[in-house]
Order: C-alpha cells, then structure tokens, then sequence
C-alpha cells in the first residue's frame, strides 16, 4: 500500500517564532531650545559701567554669538534688539599685555564683551545679566535658531576693578570721554580718582593719556 506523505508541522501552521529585528526609531527634530551660554556680569570701579561675557562649557570658552552681536549692530536692527542692555559690544582685554583675549585656545578671534551703563546706580550687575539673558532668548530669525541663555554669576571682585583689567585702553579712553564728556584731556589727567577708576592707577593714566595727542584725542568718538 502506498504510503501517504506526512505533512511538516510547520507548512500546516503559524509559525510563533518571534522576530528578533531592532527597528532604528524614526528621528524628529528636538523641540528642546538648546543652551546658547551663561552669562557673568561684574562691576568695575567706574560706577555707571558693568561688563557682562557669555562663556559656554565650563567657562573658559566664549559662546558663540555673534548672529546676536551682528543683528544689535545692523542699521536695520528691530525694536527687540534697540531694547537690549547694550551700549557696546568691545574685546575682552587678556591680562595686563593690552591685547584682544582669544575666544579660547584653539579659536583665536577676539572674544568680545558687553559694556552696560547703568540706568541707575541701584540697578545690579545681576539685574543686568538677567535682563540680557532674557533679550538673548527671546531672540530668534529665520535663519537663526532660538537658544536658550541663562545668568551664571554675578563676578564681581571687592573693590571693583578698574576698566582697564577688562578693556583695552582706547576703550576706556572711549569711555572716559563719553563719560566726561566736554572736559578736557588736560583736567582729567589731573584728577587721581578718576584716573585711578579708569586705568588702576594715576601713573598708569597719566601715560596712557601721555601718549594721545590733542587731534587724536579730539577725533575719539564712542559707539
């Protein structure tokens, strides 16, 4: 007698073999605002002034942001940037060599530096970082992403420095004249304190002022 063919098991039923397949997920852009820097502000021993830096990591690097310094400086900036705490944006000077402090180690452009004169001398260095990390975060383009800044530190040193720990000197010169505005070079060069708050001490004035001559000093303007 012939003999029927037996049937698999396996072609008569549903295999419950589970596949082992990872799936790679399906990538979406994060809604999360990335940070853009922290912010430090301190005060200086000339009162209306109060420097602020934006660093990233660890805070030995400068942010990166210059889309936010180009948009402020623009002939055509909006009423969101006439309303930031800027009244110029300067290199950070690099210890006492009277040099452009490099961005960091490896990225030698000039890390520049917000200079901010104070509304009143009751407003605060932290006021005034806090202010600036919301403009900066509240600033965003078509080509330039959103990013999220926060206020770090209030670095002030006691007493206050002066300008010239943190400016080169023709911007504290700048500064002097804005400042001092319609007083001669002559009369400043005279006064201690001030010479002091400006370029640590008056001796340290005194040549720094030396070495202008009246036309240049006639033609240093401000931002």
């Amino acid at each position: 007698m012939k003999q029927q063919k037996k049937t698999s098991a396996a072609s008569t039923s549903m295999s419950t073999v589970k596949k082992n397949v990872i799936r790679s997920p399906i990538k979406s852009r994060s809604t999360v605002t990335p940070l853009g820097g922290s912010i430090q502000s301190l005060e200086t021993a000339v009162t209306d002034i109060v420097i602020s830096y934006v660093t990233k990591g660890d805070g030995r690097e400068a942010a990166y942001i210059k889309p936010l310094i180009d948009a402020w400086r623009s002939e055509d900036h909006d009423k969101c940037t006439e309303s930031w705490y800027i009244d110029s944006v300067v290199p950070r000077r690099d210890g006492d060599t009277n040099e452009p402090m490099t961005a960091s180690s490896t990225l030698p452009y000039p890390w520049e530096c917000i200079v901010t004169l104070r509304g009143s001398y009751q407003e605060t260095p932290t006021e005034i970082g806090h202010k600036l990390a919301a403009s900066f975060s509240g600033y965003t383009t078509p080509n330039f992403r959103q990013r999220h800044f926060q206020f770090k530190c209030d670095a002030s040193t006691s007493p206050p420095s002066s300008l010239n720990k943190y400016l080169l000197d023709s911007d504290c010169i700048t500064y002097l004249k804005k400042i001092y505005f319609g007083v001669s070079k002559e009369s400043l060069m005279e006064d201690e304190e001030v010479l002091t708050e400006f370029f640590g001490t008056p001796e340290e004035g005194v040549r720094v002022l030396s070495n202008i001559n009246d036309v240049e000093w006639e033609k240093t303007t401000w931002n």
